[in-house]
């Protein structure tokens, strides 16, 4: 049966876990070559285009079983349903029901999260995010830290509309150079210090999930495709950072002096490296999933 909650299937099949089976070479700062066992590049760009189908091409067999065998997973589905119809107030509805019906699951408080965020209920969202994150630390590959955070932005930005202009949401803050070291890293779920790759995992997730639901231009968005970026810059595939970048500008980030740099030395460290295909040195770098993890 498939996990019904909204972050889960929306990424489900892209997440990191899943990296021994997909073969790319990347590129670093320094032009070394190595295998991330990840999406790379184009390949990023197309998993973040892809997540919609299910629900849009079965939704007439979704209504059908929830009506023919009204069960917890069925009617879940029926209320992501509403979510990716945007029927959010309905979608808000039918997780409440289902929170009174069978208490007590992390999915129903995630999935009712995201929908009284997407029907612009910033507050009641964070609690009910935050009430998952109680019942299960480890869902949703361990990320919704990160949900929080962006749910604790919002609410700044809208005592001030200019928040996000000195804060990350992600909480990293990088060295304003070309190409920055790693900074401190935040904290997860468990109140513990992340590993740069459990970074880099979130912000892949948050964001694979996030951008179904919202269009260009977006400062949220803005701000955490930036920071994706610049995280892959300093210590990642420099493929992924000049898709992030762009990415980012394209959602409201300002083209900046410094983006503007770090752009064209991507630009400069891949055509001195080439494209040709050559064996990759290892498997490591600085925000790669270790293996085994």
């Amino acid at each position: 049966m498939r996990r019904l909650a909204i972050a889960v299937l929306a990424f489900l099949a892209l997440v990191p876990s899943a990296q021994a089976c997909i073969n790319v070479n990347a590129t670093d700062h320094t032009g070394r070559k190595f295998a991330p066992g990840w999406y790379v590049g184009e390949e990023l760009a197309e998993s973040m285009e892809q997540q919609r189908d299910y629900y849009a091409q079965d939704a007439r067999k979704i209504i059908h079983t929830a009506r023919a065998k009204p069960n917890y997973d069925s009617l879940t589905s029926l209320g992501v349903l509403l979510v990716y119809q945007r029927q959010y107030a309905l979608a808000v509805r039918q997780f409440l029901m289902l929170e009174k019906r069978y208490p007590g699951r992390y999915q129903t408080a995630a999935n009712l999260g995201t929908a009284l965020e997407l029907s612009g209920h910033e507050g009641p969202a964070l609690k009910w995010i935050r009430i998952g994150i109680q019942r299960n630390r480890n869902a949703h590959e361990g990320t919704e830290w990160l949900h929080a955070r962006i749910l604790e932005a919002k609410q700044a930005m809208a005592r001030d509309p200019d928040y996000l202009t000195t804060h990350s949401i992600a909480g990293l803050s990088f060295a304003p150079v070309k190409v920055p070291p790693l900074p401190a890293m935040p904290h997860g779920n468990n109140g513990q210090t992340l590993a740069p790759w459990e970074v880099d995992q979130a912000l892949s997730y948050q964001l694979h999930e996030r951008v179904q639901f919202v269009s260009p231009k977006d400062p949220v968005v803005a701000n955490l495709m930036q920071d994706w970026a610049t995280l892959n810059l300093a210590g990642g595939p420099i493929e992924n950072a000049a898709l992030q970048y762009d990415l980012a500008i394209r959602y409201g980030a300002k083209r900046t002096a410094l983006i503007h740099e770090r752009q064209a030395f991507i630009r400069d460290t891949l055509a001195r490296v080439g494209t040709k295909f050559v064996e990759a040195d290892d498997y490591y770098c600085d925000i790669c999933r270790p293996m085994g993890q």
